[in-house]
């Protein structure tokens, strides 16, 4: 028998369900996300949290009209399941199956794409204006929260709206905080007379009397009213204040949890006019007793057992960590030995390596909040005082603050030392959070030092080098994944602007940065029992290139080779290029790199081997760019024809 989830084939039949079965839906879509995510990982606590909120905007608009924007997209998986795509939802962060985050190619449904946060107010805002221009009178909605409110992007688009007063409702999904009984029995109490009919045609009819009364001017009447309005609602409902100062008509708090509650709200505000703002308080990890008690544990998850939360260990990895884990310990070392030492994080406490230092670090461990712009500013401003600052983001999310690292720190030649987790590929995330492209924008900024390590001891040695480092930036990049090579000792020494020759050729040089030089060591074998002589050459900086080197191994060899994980586009090789150009050097050359296109989600090797990066397929993409090694030549023998008989 078919449960009432698996009944609904269009998300328009919802509207059609009374309170128990919507009750039920909501019941069944918390357990099919429980489901999934146990078997294939993906976030867990921030949609649980967000179940009854999407049931309730499924009831009151039709989004095949509407338009509705989510915040990040992973405290949507609810919207996933009920929009059709409930039967394929088991493929989740598949090659080819649902992705993690919205995306305008899945479904018609998915109104904007964003795997990055605070970005739904602006893209809401924006098809307000365009539905205006097109006058059309479809309603709009975004859904903010689990952090995404502490981004720049949502308070300027909120300012924005307050001044073009468009008719547009945000829900607030405010998961940071716990309801207080007694203020949220006033509060509940506020929000349905600040919603009710009476009241808004109340407000309305005052308002415009005032502006219609031949004395209204002279006196001040509408501006009085509307002061009288204002400070009625600020006075039992502090969080208003901010919303409506900057224009936003506000309605809460409201429990989100509670479905009569939310359905009546949204019902009361869909049809008043203006920006209008819905703030609910949710629970992360709702109706899952391990996600509430541990909501940070359990919000991107990976396979795990329903039944007592516990995580499945993946095969061990003898003594290999994390990158993430490599850069905490070493910066750990560094906070100890010197007092000056700072790190700020945007919102990645966890995911950079760095939750463990803060205990002990209070001081010194700087969270910001989701605000990569501000991180960095605020770095720049640390460093002025000539303490010692980092800068842990993860590669995509650093793309956000381009303009505050070229501005605020390399034009003053700042010491800030941005760690660049994630960078390269990264599996079931898919493209909105590829590191495919910080050696690109990073490269183009004068004053810029930056370091690829191959392996965790490396990063260690140039995590020495940068908290030394006083004349400039400095960027250290580097996988998600884990390295089993920790200890300092075992990396030849770093030497600033120096690469490394593991080994030496006359055929062929592979010039490599990262993973790619293990990529790099394989391909070399498989050349060198193809008869040809390979060097491999850990680059080890980017920026700047060990010129010497690469004009060393110009002199004979018939290719040389650049292997990246980024963008083909303006990255390591083109540094290369632009070296050999710069010295009048012409040589065959070959880039190996990410392609010009977005490489959908899937595992990193299903993601290499779509990129053309797997080291079979580099291996083929050099054999087919050189002639036949001349041992080979040697070895062939010559047929002399058979004399004839006389």
């Amino acid at each position: 028998m078919k449960t009432l989830l698996e009944s609904i084939s269009q998300p328009q039949e919802i509207q059609n369900l009374n309170l128990q079965e919507l009750t039920q839906l909501a019941k069944e879509c918390r357990q099919r996300i429980i489901e999934v995510t146990s078997q294939r990982g993906g976030h867990l606590a921030s949609s649980l949290g967000t179940v009854e909120i999407t049931v309730a905007l499924l009831k009151n608009f039709d989004f095949r009209f509407d338009r509705i924007v989510w915040d990040v997209g992973h405290q949507a998986y609810p919207y996933k399941i009920l929009t059709d795509r409930n039967e394929k939802f088991d493929t989740l962060g598949k090659a080819g199956g649902i992705k993690k985050f919205l995306s305008r190619d899945e479904s018609n449904f998915d109104h904007f794409g964003a795997g990055h946060a605070s970005t739904s107010i602006s893209a809401a805002l924006g098809m307000a204006v365009g539905r205006d221009i097109q006058q059309k009178n479809h309603r709009v909605i975004a859904v903010i929260g689990d952090g995404a409110m502490t981004g720049g992007l949502a308070f300027e688009a909120l300012n924005h709206n307050g001044s073009l007063d468009k008719n547009m409702l945000v829900i607030y999904n405010d998961n940071g905080i716990s309801i207080d009984p007694n203020v949220g029995a006033i509060s509940k109490l506020l929000t349905r007379f600040a919603s009710s009919r009476f009241y808004n045609s109340f407000r309305e009819e005052t308002l415009e009397f005032a502006e219609k009364a031949p004395f209204s001017e002279r006196l001040g009447l509408r501006t009085t009213l509307q002061k009288l309005h204002d400070s009625a609602k600020s006075f039992f409902s502090p969080p208003s204040m901010l919303f409506e100062q900057l224009g936003w008509r506000y309605f809460g708090t409201v429990d989100g949890h509670n479905l009569p509650e939310l359905l009546d709200l949204i019902d009361r505000v869909k049809e008043l006019d203006g920006p209008i703002v819905v703030h609910a308080i949710t629970q992360k990890g709702k109706g899952y007793a391990f996600a509430e008690e541990d909501a940070h544990k359990y919000h991107g998850v990976s396979p795990f057992e329903p039944e007592d939360g516990k995580f499945i260990k993946k095969k061990s990895s003898g003594n290999a960590i994390s990158f993430s884990q490599v850069f905490g310990k070493k910066l750990g070392e560094l906070m100890v030995r010197d007092e000056q030492v700072v790190v700020l994080t945007a919102a990645m406490m966890s995911g950079t390596g760095i939750l463990e230092l803060q205990p002990k670090f209070p001081d010194r461990v700087l969270d910001v909040g989701i605000a990569e712009g501000h991180a960095v500013t605020c770095s720049a401003g640390i460093a002025t005082t000539g303490n010692k600052p980092f800068v842990a983001i993860y590669s995509t999310f650093l793309q956000r603050a381009l303009d505050h690292i070229i501005h605020d720190v390399a034009i003053q030649k700042l010491p800030v030392r941005f760690m660049l987790d994630r960078a390269g590929f990264v599996g079931a995330d898919g493209p909105t959070h590829h590191g495919l492209y910080d050696l690109t924008y990073l490269r183009m900024i004068p004053n810029m030092t930056i370091m690829v390590p191959r392996n965790g001891a490396e990063l260690c040695s140039m995590m020495e080098l940068a908290y030394n480092h006083e004349s400039g930036p400095l960027a250290i990049r580097y996988p998600r994944g884990n390295t089993a090579n920790l200890d300092e000792r075992n990396s030849p020494p770093l030497e600033f602007g120096k690469a490394q020759i593991l080994r030496k050729g006359k055929d062929v040089a592979l010039f490599a940065v990262g993973l790619m030089v293990d990529a790099a060591e394989q391909v070399a074998d498989l050349l060198e029992k193809n008869g040809y002589s390979t060097a491999v050459i850990n680059a080890r900086f980017v920026k700047p290139l060990d010129e010497d080197v690469i004009v060393q191994f110009c002199g004979e060899i018939q290719l040389l080779v650049s292997l990246e994980e980024n963008t083909i586009h303006g990255g390591f090789g083109s540094g290369i290029l632009e070296t050999l150009s710069n010295k009048g050097i012409c040589v065959p050359t070959l880039q190996i790199g990410a392609p010009d296109r977005f490489i959908a989600q899937g595992t990193p090797d299903e993601q290499l081997t779509a990129s053309e990066l797997s080291t079979e397929q580099i291996y083929s993409r050099i054999l087919e760019r050189l002639p036949v090694p001349v041992k080979k030549i040697r070895k062939k023998r010559t047929v002399q024809p058979k004399k004839l008989a006389s």
